[in-house]
């Protein structure tokens, strides 16, 4: 038999408890109605994660109450047309240093520029949590190429305490660019 991963198989083989469970599992195996071994093992993963609390990444201890931090991050921007914001201020200022930089690296930003300069504000797409609860950040898609397209490679980030303070230089875009006329 191959073992996959040392490390936890050690850690189950020296209880006494996995002990006792592998013998009833057995047990409980041999009684079965469907002889398949596939099925039985998957049956007990199914059990196992509807009963065992995640282990995710989330540092706080976020159970299934949807009140982590990422969770109530994620909240703030729920809803249609919550995601897409408006920026202008400190934000907007950070947005252009961000496209200076992807212009360095080959990035066609001109469009995008034009249409940001024309309009006189920024715009970003929320796209979740980052960091750690001690350094929480909020990370946003710069769609340089249209509204319509996914930029996963374009993300800025912001901290949630300079977030939280510049409430003035941020607010719901209300529509999206393309739906707005702002992409002409």
């Amino acid at each position: 038999m191959k073992i996959r991963h040392t490390e936890i198989n050690a850690h189950l083989t020296s209880s006494d408890l996995f002990q006792d469970m592998m013998e009833k599992l057995v047990q409980l195996y041999a009684t079965c109605p469907d002889a398949s071994k596939i099925r039985f093992i998957q049956g007990i993963e199914d059990q196992f994660k509807a009963n065992a609390p995640s282990r995710g990444r989330s540092s706080g201890g976020s159970t299934s109450t949807g009140s982590g931090w990422r969770d109530l991050q994620k909240a703030q921007f729920s809803g249609r047309g919550a995601k897409w914001i408006k920026v202008t201020g400190r934000f907007l200022r950070h947005l252009n240093e961000h496209l200076d930089d992807w212009s360095e690296e080959g990035d066609h930003v001109d469009n995008y520029r034009r249409w940001i300069d024309k309009a006189g504000y920024g715009w970003i797409r929320y796209t979740g949590p980052r960091g750690t609860e001690d350094a929480q950040e909020l990370a946003f898609e710069v769609r340089i190429f249209g509204s319509k397209l996914d930029h996963p490679k374009h993300l800025i980030k912001f901290s949630q305490l300079l977030w939280d303070q510049k409430e003035d230089d941020r607010s719901v875009l209300g529509g999206t660019p393309f739906s707005m006329n702002l992409e002409n």
